[in-house]
């Protein structure tokens, strides 16, 4: 008598050493998939009274009642070999289960499942600051449990649906692009990777905004900082940022008036706006914003031919003439007015002290930036 075990992954798939045991009828459980079904000569569930004096019983699932007591008597058993990531084989069936049978599961969607994916990633973070390998391989299990239902639930959407293995794909896809070099086996350098990763990014990026992809949603802080990231990797120009948002004043007071968090929010959501605004012009005459004058040029800011040799040392130009010509759509001779207006030197990088940069020329007829927005270390009138 044997058991004969099926891998979870490939349903269908029978171990060759089993080939010669179904030729006759055989036992099955519950779980086992209609296309091997359909290719045997015959067959009776092993719960069967008759099912159970059979000589073979054809499984995936070692915990099924007859599977056990057959494994228990010292059975032969008939298995192929293991391939990593069985179990999320098992935890994919076990969603899709919970989803059509479940009334809790059935009730759900992408945005009722919102708050514990929020906390499940807090607990996952806890785990990593405090628990043990244990909490963390529980945490990291919860998180699987929502990429697995926003996956399920996905599949139920006649508009735009997807299912697990494209969630998959994505990954695939994604990394296996960005890291070619080292997947690939030309190297396994550090700095080159992290590059390659860059670029990939970056090309990706190539006919969109470099602020595609950011949500808005997460932390102030952590939007800012995101926002700088992607700013600096576009090469835009520090003096277009104001120093407002490098820095987090919170009050000491019993009744604060406003929110710090949605302050920053605000500030940070601004330079956005303001970004894509001069992206946008930047695309009306067919170009593409990746070097720092022509962000300085289409934010409205001073930008010369000299630019990068004075940004080399940390110097904003200081232009003299403040007056251009130019022509309108029509050609007719137009007369383009910058004023000078001062912006605040970063608090940080000055001790904390608010120190004024004189030179910086602004288009009067262009929206003023966030540079103009003085930075203030009394905090809330």
């Amino acid at each position: 008598m044997a058991v004969v075990l099926l891998d979870p992954s490939r349903p269908d798939l029978v171990p060759a050493g089993a080939v010669g045991l179904l030729a006759g009828t055989v036992a099955v459980t519950e779980e086992v998939h209609p296309n091997l079904l359909w290719q045997l000569p015959s067959y009776l569930l092993a719960g069967d009274d008759r099912g159970s004096h059979l000589d073979t019983i054809l499984t995936s699932d070692t915990r099924h009642p007859a599977v056990r007591a057959r494994l228990a008597a010292g059975e032969q058993v008939i298995e192929g070999q293991h391939v990593r990531g069985e179990s999320l084989f098992r935890a994919i069936d076990l969603m899709d289960r919970l989803r059509r049978q479940g009334p809790w599961e059935q009730r759900q969607t992408h945005h009722s499942l919102r708050r514990y994916l929020l906390e499940e990633v807090y607990e996952l973070l806890d785990a990593i600051d405090h628990g043990t390998s244990d909490d963390l391989r529980s945490e990291l299990g919860d998180l699987l449990l929502q990429v697995l239902f926003h996956a399920r639930i996905a599949e139920d959407n006649a508009y735009g649906a997807f299912n697990i293995d494209d969630v998959a794909q994505s990954f695939v896809d994604k990394v296996s692009g960005r890291t070619p070099g080292v997947l690939g086996g030309k190297h396994t350098d550090l700095d080159r990777q992290v590059n390659e990763w860059e670029e990939a990014k970056a090309a990706e990026r190539a006919q969109g905004s470099v602020l595609d992809g950011i949500v808005t949603t997460q932390p102030a802080l952590a939007l800012t900082q995101k926002i700088f990231e992607r700013l600096a990797g576009a090469d835009f120009p520090v003096a277009a940022v104001s120093p407002s948002l490098y820095s987090v004043n919170v009050p000491f007071r019993k009744h604060a008036s406003i929110s710090v968090e949605d302050e920053q929010r605000r500030r940070a959501i601004t330079l956005m706006e303001q970004v894509r605004a001069a992206e946008q012009a930047a695309r009306t005459d067919g170009v593409w914003l990746r070097d720092e004058n022509l962000w300085r040029k289409y934010l409205g800011m001073d930008y010369d031919n000299d630019f990068e040799n004075d940004a080399d040392t940390g110097e904003i130009p200081i232009i003299d003439d403040w007056i251009e010509t130019g022509s309108d759509d029509d050609g007719d001779e137009i007369v383009i007015e910058y004023e000078d207006v001062s912006v605040d030197v970063d608090p940080i990088a000055s001790d904390g002290e608010p120190a004024e940069v004189r030179g910086v020329r602004m288009r009067r007829d262009v929206p003023g930036m966030v540079v103009v927005e003085k930075w203030s270390a009394q905090g809330e009138e």
